[in-house]
């Protein structure tokens, strides 16, 4: 396992019980979701520097919060589900929430209000294979045969 899957893991672990049965730690994926529903997506990667010399990489894990019903429904669920969420990746060592964004979501030709909360994952190395290289798998349904 890598450094990625692992904080992926730790945060998936500390997010699952704000909404039980309801969080994955990927997307959904070709089917529509049942809502409310929370997810961790791709991260995006940054290096920065600590003091003079020390670099440190940085993961930003955006979490997704889709909501749906009445607008007033949808917002103060919102509300409650991204406070929730942000105190559950507090409990992470490595991670920080950073901000989150209201956005609108299609769940299958509909939209519905959702935000996106990014949580900050810190490395304590500037690797993120743990100790060394692996070989990385190629899912099976992503072979094409010629």
């Amino acid at each position: 396992m890598n450094r990625l899957t692992s904080a992926r893991v730790e945060l998936f672990e500390a997010i699952s019980p704000v909404l039980p049965g309801r969080v994955a730690a990927t997307p959904p994926v070709g089917k529509p979701y049942v809502s409310p529903y929370v997810w961790i997506d791709q991260p995006e990667g940054t290096i920065t520097t600590v003091g003079q010399r020390t670099q440190l990489s940085v993961a930003t894990f955006p979490i997704w919060i889709g909501y749906d019903g009445a607008v007033r429904a949808q917002v103060l669920g919102l509300d409650d589900l991204v406070a929730n969420v942000w105190d559950a990746c507090l409990t992470v060592p490595a991670a920080r929430p950073a901000s989150w964004l209201p956005s609108a979501l299609d769940v299958g030709g509909t939209l519905v209000r959702g935000v996106v909360v990014n949580v900050d994952v810190t490395f304590g190395a500037m690797t993120l294979c743990l100790p060394t290289v692996e070989e990385s798998p190629v899912p099976p349904e992503s072979l094409v045969e010629v």
